[in-house]
């Protein structure tokens, strides 16, 4: 069964939606994180418990799998390429941009309410652009990233995301920097974090990745 991605923020509409699956006498069996996001682990047991036969059909659902650790999400693809029989796999998140394109791409995707397309904002792409290849940084005297409240800190994080996921086939620094940006955008929603020192940690920590590498190469 092709596996299923449902795009909504809404939770009301996710399960309406798997109503259905119910409705059929499918086993539908709600996967939770045992924190706020599937760990690799947990990913790796779960290849383990969905290999089982079972006569029924089982429909497994792992709610905001975008919140997952790039390793995690790296770990179910190949789930989504050769399912089990009888198995339906379906997760869920508030846009397809805030998953890995090879996740994306080996699921059925449902738009539970309007499609939103992401686009990258050009200025702060040119900004970021400049930042990585600038040799110099002083993060206090050169103020250009400046935001307002907690609102434009996860707009720029996600633009963060955004620009290295299209580097990640020839930037080798691309999948720890979205990490680290994902791991920032959650921490930004769900704690008292302060907007502009989000921001600043997340520069901070893209800078270092390339001066890391550069001391390497010598």
């Amino acid at each position: 069964m092709i596996p299923l991605l449902l795009i909504s923020d809404d939770q009301k509409k996710i399960k309406n939606y798997l109503g259905q699956f119910k409705e059929k006498k499918y086993l539908v069996i709600d996967l939770k994180p045992e924190k706020e996001e599937f760990s690799i682990a947990e990913i790796k047991h779960f290849h383990k418990e969905i290999g089982v036969f079972h006569k029924n059909i089982r429909v497994y659902v792992l709610e905001n799998f975008h919140l997952s650790s790039l390793e995690a999400q790296n770990s179910i693809l190949k789930l989504l390429e050769e399912p089990p029989n009888n198995t339906l796999i379906v997760l869920s998140a508030p846009s397809d941009s805030k998953l890995l394109p090879t996740i994306t791409s080996r699921t059925k995707i449902i738009f539970l309410g309007k499609k939103y397309e992401y686009k990258s904002d050009p200025e702060i792409e040119k900004l970021l652009n400049n930042f990585i290849n600038k040799k110099s940084f002083n993060l206090f005297a050169d103020r250009q990233f400046t935001v307002s409240n907690k609102e434009e800190a996860g707009t720029f994080i996600d633009q963060v995301i955004f620009l290295f996921r299209n580097r990640l086939i020839n930037d080798k620094k691309a999948s720890r920097i979205i990490k680290e940006a994902i791991r920032l955008k959650n921490l930004l929603q769900n704690n008292n974090l302060n907007h502009q020192l989000t921001i600043d940690h997340i520069l901070i920590f893209i800078k270092k990745q390339y001066t890391m590498d550069l001391g390497h190469e010598k």
